[in-house]
């Protein structure tokens, strides 16, 4: 699912395009709101799981510009700006681009380690979609 890019901009910030207006509040929230940090990446995709696995009705993780709220009826990005907005999407949607975009902040399997590393000692135990990591490669 490649709905958007990822690069960075002039002054080496993250940056994203998408071919797909549907994918712009998501793709935002990442590059503005987890910037660089990759562990939050994992933090979003465990948020995800948490709820779609049953184990939490209700997920929240709210960055400068904007809340991601997880729900079992997916998950949707709300605008904390000016002007309101927000998208929902599906479990499925949102995991695809998070994991797109922490494989851009992570490109190589030692970076995808060292990231995970993070976020396992962050939160005092294992993340629940290490499956997902492409750790093996």
């Amino acid at each position: 699912m490649r709905h958007v890019e990822f690069g960075r901009n002039q002054y080496g910030a993250p940056s994203m395009t998408s071919g797909e207006r549907h994918f712009l509040d998501l793709a935002s929230q990442l590059a503005s709101d987890i910037q660089s940090y990759a562990p939050d990446c994992l933090e979003l995709l465990q948020c995800i799981d948490d709820v779609a696995s049953g184990r939490c009705a209700y997920e929240e993780f709210e960055g400068n510009s904007s809340v991601v709220r997880c729900t079992p009826a997916g998950v949707t990005v709300q605008s904390l700006g000016p002007v309101p907005s927000g998208t929902t999407y599906t479990v499925d949607e949102a995991r695809a681009v998070i994991l797109n975009y922490f494989n851009f902040l992570a490109p190589s399997v030692e970076d995808r380690k060292r990231h995970l590393g993070t976020w396992e000692q962050e939160h005092g135990g294992p993340f629940s979609g290490r499956h997902l990591l492409r750790l093996n490669e």
